[in-house]
């Protein structure tokens, strides 16, 4: 049986690259959309350990020595969406609205390409 499912169709290489677009996207957007301090507190901590994830996982895929493993990886991701959709709540009923719905988006973003990525370190 293959490891490629319908819902798996994204190779790993392709989900590093877009971590590692939407990582400064995480940085930067609290500053112009105008975050609560707090909101972005959380949006810039989550944009670096995104950034370490994918730039660790691209490592590894190169064959260099020193980054994470893949399973880990998918783990990481997971936790991600689990503090993004967190953020989303506690934001959005703090009274920061925007950073509500900037954290919604970033949740189901990620949430996606977590469950239509490939997790394996073979060629695509």
């Amino acid at each position: 049986m293959s490891d490629m499912t319908l819902l798996r169709l994204i190779p790993m290489q392709v989900h590093a690259v877009v971590e590692t677009i939407l990582a400064p996207v995480l940085i930067v957007a609290p500053f112009a959309l105008g975050f609560s301090a707090p909101a972005l507190v959380a949006s810039v901590v989550l944009g670096v350990l995104l950034m370490g994830t994918a730039l660790s996982t691209g490592a590894t895929l190169a064959g260099q020595d020193g980054g994470r493993r893949v399973s880990a990886h998918a783990s990481l991701d997971l936790g991600l969406v689990g503090a993004a959709a967190v953020c989303t709540f506690a934001f959005g009923f703090a009274g920061d609205p925007v950073a509500g719905l900037f954290f919604g988006a970033v949740a189901i973003l990620q949430g996606f390409l977590a469950t239509t990525t490939r997790y394996s370190t073979l060629p695509a």
